[in-house]
């Protein structure tokens, strides 16, 4: 897609730095405190982000004093304007000297007696992240240029990291890289090597500048579209956050995405089966769109070619959004144009598009002579990369399963999940509360609402693990909370379905974190709260 502008940076955002000089200004952050986990201490904070502004016409929410770790928060994370008099009273000269030889410290022009940077560097975890700031760019015009490198500590960028498989890798792709933060992040934890590729030449020279600062030498920096730097190649990791903003041209090279918002992550999936590996994944964070006859899993598998059914797909979706709603909220923050909303319109009747889908999905190339499996599932704020990993697990596992392999399910001991409720309405009928409706909750591992037969408070309160299904069958059938012609194979099927839900477990298919939740919901119980409850 043709770019929209012209506007250019007036100058270099740093200069490139020797590797004495990349770490004299690491250790000058590290000895000032200036690190997510001390700033997040120092300050009784649960993110850095609680720094930032929290609107554009908002004040601070955390007011700084004068001392030399807040002066490093304002000028590199909320990119204040400072008397160079103040800075020079808090900070030491070989401390100035090193934020100014490197070019990211210097006067405003106009205002010799005041200092600003040209970048922001942002602490994300234990690593130090150079972006261009949210604000005042420094453009011919002033206003920033489509290459610029967007901040890596915005919520969704947080979420992508919560929702990425870390598993140890040899190799890891990071594709749209930006400032870095995701391929840089795997290089520093799980992965050997790491290629970052990127479009735009800026992210390119951000992303070096971010390798070296953090002293990642493992870490490769390639410029080019998508996988065009490295063909021939293949990883076991691919990581991309792709533009995603529907656009008929390319004002932002990190927001557009494409007359329907799908131009990139289309060409992501379609060059999928030539770059991934036997066994590895694919982990996206993105939007897709629902069209008529077309949900997003179909045409999904559909972008993948014809290598698709080498894949199984789990999708994670966030959010959905009425289409027109969508572009009518972007034109109120300024993102798009109040002229543009019938050429919209015209591109949602003709593409079909019924919703919009933000998701993120996690896609692994599997080598077993077997059906590829998908799902797609509702994400909450609780769900986990191992949730994603665990849900991909049981339905490959079980994908080829017949009756008499599900029937084994009647000698597992199931357990109810923390965070599983069950809701329940009565009403009054002579005289007597009857309960009329069920409905059983989770926010965990994914979110789910689904109405339930009454009886299953019944069986739920005994699922600890200490019985068989088939003794919950017959404990039901003696109760007379179900027939006593209630099968065997039917209520197989409804374990399944309650372990698919993730509403109770099996020993063989445990989910990754529920042994903490079950610490922490035995606390809830002592407080007087319960995971299964009735709400009557």
């Amino acid at each position: 897609m043709p770019l929209t502008t012209e506007r250019a940076w007036t100058g270099a955002p740093f200069r490139d730095l020797t590797q004495v000089e990349f770490r004299r200004l690491r250790q000058l952050f590290l000895r000032l405190g200036y690190a997510e986990a001390a700033l997040s201490a120092r300050y009784q904070l649960e993110s850095v982000r609680e720094l930032l502004l929290t609107d554009q016409n908002e004040v601070h929410k955390v007011v700084l004093p004068d001392d030399a770790t807040s002066m490093l928060v304002k000028l590199f994370l909320r990119n204040e304007q400072l008397a160079w008099s103040v800075v020079r009273g808090v900070l030491g000269a070989s401390d100035i000297e090193i934020l100014t030889d490197s070019g990211i410290l210097h006067s405003v022009h106009g205002h010799p007696d005041l200092c600003v940077t040209t970048i922001a560097i942002l602490p994300v975890e234990e690593l130090f992240l150079a972006a261009d700031r949210l604000e005042a760019f420094e453009s011919v015009t002033g206003e920033a240029p489509a290459d610029l490198v967007y901040s890596p500590i915005t919520s969704q960028t947080v979420r992508f990291m919560a929702l990425m498989p870390r598993d140890p890798c040899e190799h890891l792709l990071d594709i749209g890289t930006g400032s870095g933060v995701l391929g840089l992040y795997a290089a520093a934890h799980f992965a050997r090597q790491v290629t970052a590729v990127d479009i735009a030449e800026r992210s390119v020279r951000f992303t070096r500048f971010n390798a070296a600062l953090n002293d990642l030498t493992n870490v490769r920096v390639l410029q080019g579209d998508l996988y065009e730097p490295v063909r021939g190649e293949q990883f076991d990791v691919i990581l991309a956050h792709p533009p995603y903003v529907p656009a008929t041209e390319t004002e932002f090279v990190f927001r557009d995405g494409g007359e329907d918002g799908e131009h990139i992550t289309r060409g992501l999936l379609t060059g999928l089966s030539r770059h991934l590996r036997p066994d590895g994944k694919f982990f996206c964070k993105c939007m897709l769109t629902d069209r008529r006859g077309a949900p997003v899993q179909d045409r999904l598998r559909e972008m993948l070619g014809d290598d698709g059914d080498e894949f199984d797909i789990v999708i994670a979706q966030e959010k959905t959004l009425d289409p027109l709603y969508f572009f009518a909220d972007k034109t109120r923050t300024g993102d798009h144009s109040y002229q543009n909303i019938g050429q919209w319109n015209e591109t949602v009747n003709r593409l079909e598009i019924q919703e919009m889908v933000l998701l993120a999905m996690l896609l692994e190339r599997h080598s077993a002579d077997r059906p590829a499996v998908t799902t797609r599932r509702v994400q909450s704020p609780f769900t986990t990369a191992a949730d994603m990993r665990w849900i991909l697990r049981w339905l490959a596992k079980t994908v080829t399963w017949d009756m008499a392999d599900w029937r084994r399910l009647l000698a597992s001991r199931p357990r109810i999940l923390p965070r599983t409720h069950l809701r329940s309405r009565s009403t009054l009928k002579d005289g007597q509360w009857s309960v009329d409706e069920c409905t059983l909750v989770t926010h965990a591992p994914f979110a789910i609402e689904a109405s339930c037969p009454t009886w299953y408070a019944t069986l739920l309160q005994f699922c600890d693990g200490r019985m068989t299904a088939r003794e919950h069958l017959q404990y039901l059938r003696d109760t007379h909370a179900v027939p006593d012609s209630a099968s065997e194979e039917a209520f197989t099927m409804m374990i399944r379905q309650l372990v698919d839900a993730g509403l109770v477990e099996i020993e063989e298919f445990r989910l990754p974190d529920a042994t903490a939740l079950r610490e922490n919901d035995a606390r809830e119980r002592s407080t007087g709260s319960r995971s299964v409850e009735r709400a009557d």
